[in-house]
């Protein structure tokens, strides 16, 4: 246990850690009682065999992974099934987060150390007068990202989409604070204020 304690929360003076003894090979889904937390480190002991790891969050949300303290991508876009692919399961830090049920995954081998960070962001979605067919026909997702940064002026690699879904066309994205950003908090209220005017003149 912690040596102090801040209401319901621990003082933080040590790092807590939860040790479990899996299977390598299987894909498994972990489930936090409480909120889950802001980052947490994982790291898998072993010999042979990955695992996948699927996280629901009760809420959408921005998340970066980070292997070895590296910034990982996450896998390509699908536009059949409006999300991003399937984890190939290849490489340990291989990651995705899946729209709509809110779930991140993750692929963990032997000998690596993934951090989960949320990140800063501003959740939006837009609706299209649009077929699914004309959207990708036009860029699909790509030219979405590139249409939101250069009306905000920001870089495209701030926007992520996280989900692309009919009625007609329906896109869930986030809108990132930068990396380099010193104060990220004033940085997307500015963002927000600026986007909501953009809106509001059409």
């Amino acid at each position: 246990m912690d040596h102090v304690w801040d209401g319901f929360y621990s003082g933080q003076l040590r790092l807590s850690r939860f040790p479990a003894l899996i299977q390598g090979g299987d894909d498994y889904t972990l489930t936090y009682t409480g909120t889950p937390p802001g980052k947490m480190r994982y790291k898998l002991d072993g010999d042979r065999g990955g695992v996948l790891i699927k996280i629901p969050y009760p809420n959408a949300g921005a998340y970066a992974l980070y292997l070895d303290g590296d910034l990982q991508k996450v896998s390509k876009w699908d536009p059949k099934t409006g999300r991003n692919e399937p984890l190939p399961k290849r490489r340990c830090g291989e990651n995705r987060f899946i729209g709509i049920e809110n779930i991140l995954e993750m692929y963990l081998r032997p000998g690596c150390t993934l951090e989960v960070r949320p990140k800063d962001a501003i959740q939006s979605k837009v609706r299209l007068n649009w077929t699914m067919d004309e959207f990708y026909a036009d860029g699909g997702t790509v030219k979405f990202a590139d249409r939101i940064a250069a009306v905000l002026g920001i870089h495209a690699s701030t926007i992520k989409v996280v989900a692309v879904y009919k009625g007609s066309v329906i896109i869930d994205f986030f809108i990132q604070a930068a990396d380099n950003e010193e104060n990220p908090d004033r940085a997307l209220d500015a963002l927000a204020n600026k986007f909501a005017t953009k809106l509001a003149k059409g």
